[in-house]
């Protein structure tokens, strides 16, 4: 409940700057989301969540980044999920519930998925049916190491989108709400013995 209270005074702060009234402002995101100003005036009133792809529509309309609506960041900097999400030099997956909520052009490239293969759950089941039952069970530890601790780092071997066997080195932390960002970086094709 906290969360969405928290997004709700974000809200209030695109409203103040956007410069709109009260009714004008819910109004424009009646429009911008094509939800009904009933299912507006239910987001401000707290009864429903505000679902991720509206936020998407909200923050880019207003020219915001979707992590300050979701998370906060009082300085509206790129705050440290912004930057690893962007990031080039390694893969980065938010996860919830055993599903990808957001991956980074990097993951995608790692694992060689294709646009049809971005779906949140099927993502994750395509990457994991991948993986030994070893690397299944490392990736598990992780996630639930991360929850408990707010952070896990660990080495393992995973099978890539090039079907080889990578050394690689896992940090997995705990951002908010039970979800884990998982930063990988690839060390190299596995050299057998």
């Amino acid at each position: 409940m906290e969360s969405r209270k928290d997004i709700v005074k974000r809200l209030g702060i695109l409203k103040i700057e956007s410069g709109q009234s009260e009714k004008d402002f819910k109004k424009n995101l009646s429009k911008i989301t094509g939800k009904t100003p009933r299912t507006i005036r239910r987001w401000f009133a707290l009864e429903t969540s505000i679902p991720d792809d509206d936020l998407k529509v909200i923050t880019d309309y207003y020219g915001q980044h979707v992590h300050w609506l979701k998370y906060g960041d009082i300085g509206r900097q790129r705050n440290m999920i912004d930057q690893i999400m962007s990031s080039n030099h390694f893969g980065a997956v938010i996860m919830k519930n055993g599903k990808a909520e957001e991956m980074n052009y990097k993951f995608i490239e790692m694992m060689n998925l294709s646009p049809e293969q971005l779906d949140q759950a099927e993502a994750c089941e395509l990457v994991m049916g991948r993986q030994p039952d070893e690397t299944i069970s490392l990736c598990d530890i992780s996630g639930n190491q991360a929850l408990m601790q707010g952070a896990y780092q660990h080495n393992m071997t995973m099978i890539l989108g090039d079907e080889q066997e990578h050394n690689i080195e896992m940090t997995s932390l705990n951002i908010n709400n039970e979800r884990v960002l998982r930063i990988i970086v690839d060390k190299g094709v596995a050299r057998r013995s």
